[in-house]
């Protein structure tokens, strides 16, 4: 069915109350301290439950970011207990992330009246889709008792689910399911963030651009300090500031906050302003 252009401006204007006003940065003009961490999620679960039995973050790291999902909405991650389990122990600031994909036809059958939207056209049903996206997210945190200071939305090619690209019709329905899923995280009351790169992000939104929403940003596999420094300072691929860079190597996944985003950032989170 294609979305009527009644239905692609609903969306734009549903964005605009969701919560995405200019965020509060912080206001001090001493740069930050720089944090060093790792994000985890199911590739380090044992092969028994369907991981790879990758290394956790050594002690030391200052920082963690656990993986809602086993790589696809609407599943968990079947470590997450014991990942945040860790994060306890060993006294580390946690943030987590999850992954939203487009919905296959049975999830959009079971998810498209189950949000705010009425749900009477499809740019309605998609969306609703993301905010169920977000509800099982939210469900999977207080499952394990963890309130994370920002909840990082994932958005990249998705395989085994992927995201259609092949219009730019198609692009404006992917947003709408990324739309979704961060009203429903906003109306939860939880800071969220955008992950992506370039060139998945093009792909998968037309380059939509949202310079209030905070970044997280990868340099894939180049190397650390060069790349992940950059990707700190130059423009992001939706237009919002880069708080952390990633980069990553065959066994784990590095990140660091960029100044001035310190610790504050982990502990607190950053905030829409109507918040």
């Amino acid at each position: 069915m294609v979305a009527s252009p009644r239905a692609v401006a609903v969306g734009w204007v549903l964005l605009l109350f969701a919560g995405l006003a200019p965020l509060l940065w912080p206001s001090r003009d001493v740069v930050a301290e720089t944090l060093f961490g790792h994000d985890v999620s199911w590739p380090q679960c044992p092969a028994a439950v369907g991981g790879y039995g990758l290394p956790m973050p050594p002690a030391d790291s200052q920082f963690v970011i656990v993986g809602l999902t086993k790589g696809l909405p609407f599943t968990e991650n079947p470590c997450l207990a014991d990942q945040i389990g860790w994060s306890r122990a060993n006294r580390t600031p946690a943030h987590a992330y999850t992954i939203p994909a487009f919905p296959t036809p049975d999830q959009l059958e079971t998810y498209k009246a189950a949000g705010p939207w009425p749900g009477a056209d499809r740019a309605d049903q998609l969306t609703n889709v993301g905010y169920a996206q977000a509800q099982y997210a939210l469900a999977s945190l207080a499952r394990v008792g963890f309130a994370p200071a920002m909840v990082w939305i994932d958005v990249e090619p998705r395989p085994a689910q992927p995201w259609p690209t092949a219009s730019l019709l198609q692009q404006l329905e992917n947003r709408l399911i990324v739309e979704g899923l961060m009203r429903g995280l906003g109306d939860a009351g939880v800071s969220y963030g955008l992950y992506s790169y370039a060139s998945a992000w093009q792909s998968i939104t037309g380059s939509w651009q949202l310079p209030g929403v905070p970044v997280w940003a990868t340099a894939g596999r180049l190397d650390y300090p060069t790349e992940a420094n950059d990707r700190c300072t130059q423009p992001s691929f939706s237009g919002g500031p880069v708080v952390l860079s990633q980069w990553y190597d065959d066994t784990r996944d590095f990140d660091m906050t960029c100044a001035p985003f310190g610790r504050e950032l982990l502990i607190s989170g950053l905030r829409p302003a109507s918040s």
